[in-house]
């Protein structure tokens, strides 16, 4: 099932109290994968299953439905991990309004495309995390963004990446020099990418590429 960036953004980053668990102790026990029926499930309770998985604050929660639909998201925080789940896609809807973020992790899922417009919703990100995903390209935005410093993108399908790709044309000093950006375990070969293409990095040695696996 295709994820959406939205539900995991509501349903991880504003929790209310217990929300008592109805027909499964937990929301990840799942009767058909286990190969049992369920008159021979004795699952171990422990104290944390008997409180009950919770529900985001403000949302509907029902067996393994969680509703947050048209809530937003509170616009003061500094930092969202969203890492190991099972988002497909970023758009500028799924961040909008995230003034303050700074850092924000979607490692390890399965984002194959960040729409272009995405990042220019947070304004102050100086650290992304989209290393071990699907991403066939470089995320557009990145030489637009005046404060972005840090750029994890290994482990992905990226094939090319453009001069223009981080660093604006020319040398723009107005936006912020990179410190790291990493690139290896990618089928980009490393000899194709124009030197120039990392203009806005402050060290060469901010910069990780290796062997495609």
């Amino acid at each position: 099932m295709k994820a959406t960036l939205i539900f995991f953004l509501l349903a991880q980053v504003s929790w209310a109290g217990p929300f008592q668990q109805k027909g499964l102790f937990d929301f990840m026990l799942d009767e058909e994968a286990s190969g049992l029926a369920p008159e021979e499930k004795v699952p171990e309770i422990t104290e944390y299953e008997l409180m009950g998985p919770v529900c985001p604050f403000r949302c509907q929660c029902h067996l393994r439905v969680v509703q947050c639909s048209d809530l937003g998201l509170p616009s003061s925080l500094t930092e969202l991990h969203l890492d190991g789940n099972k988002i497909t896609r970023v758009d500028a809807a799924s961040l909008k309004g995230l003034n303050n973020l700074a850092k924000l992790g979607l490692s390890f899922n399965s984002i194959s495309t960040v729409d272009n417009g995405s990042l220019a919703n947070t304004p102050h990100l100086r650290e992304l995390h989209l290393d071990n995903n699907k991403l066939i390209r470089v995320p557009g935005g990145l030489a637009e963004h005046k404060y972005i410093q840090v750029v994890y993108l290994h482990n992905n399908n990226i094939s090319v990446v453009g001069s223009n790709d981080f660093c604006p044309p020319g040398y723009n000093t107005k936006k912020a020099s990179y410190s790291g950006v990493s690139l290896f375990s990618n089928p980009v070969q490393y000899w194709d990418i124009q030197p120039s293409t990392f203009r806005c990095v402050y060290v060469r040695s901010a910069i990780h590429l290796g062997n495609y696996k």
